[in-house]
């Protein structure tokens, strides 16, 4: 990292900085090429930072799971346009990346609806039992990242949570 100064692991910070943020870029490892998806997300942070997601019961991504787990997950916020004291710069941004392992979740287990619960959370919506039907068509997935893996920069320094909101004008 260029700017060591900016580097953010206070779990705190982070959980602010993905709690602004909507979508989140899971890099797998193709043949190749990366393979990058935008997917939408929930997560917890306990010991570990955990994503949730949903897939489509069939697709290449599953293929590239079964093949190798091991992801990167990226996700900002950008705002453009503003005066930036810090720097003097016309932008401001917050990002966490994170390495971990991509795993699916059955749907008889407690993750099953911890994930539910997570995603519904971080979407600002609310769980229907719909989604806990047998024939519901989704699968649901788990990224498991250790603290050690997940980093969070921004523009400027940052060290207290009232730092995270971006501000424009």
């Amino acid at each position: 990292m260029m700017h060591s100064d900016r580097k953010i692991t206070d779990k705190g910070i982070i959980c602010a900085m993905l709690d602004m943020c909507e979508i989140i870029n899971i890099g797998f490892h193709d043949d190749e090429y990366p393979y990058v998806l935008p997917v939408n997300f929930g997560y917890s942070y306990d010991d570990e930072l955990i994503f949730y997601t949903h897939h489509a019961l069939e697709g290449y991504k599953n293929s590239l799971i079964e093949k190798n787990p091991k992801v990167c997950v990226v996700t900002h916020k950008f705002i453009d346009n503003i005066h930036n004291a810090y720097d003097h710069s016309s932008h401001d941004y917050r990002s966490v990346m994170a390495f971990g392992e991509i795993m699916i979740i059955s749907k008889d287990s407690d993750d099953y609806r911890k994930a539910w619960e997570c995603l519904a959370a971080h979407n600002r919506c609310n769980v229907s039992d719909a989604v806990y039907k047998p024939d519901f068509k989704i699968l649901m997935c788990k990224i498991v990242c250790r603290p050690e893996n997940v980093i969070g920069k921004a523009q400027r320094n940052i060290t207290d949570i009232s730092q995270v909101p971006l501000k424009s004008d």
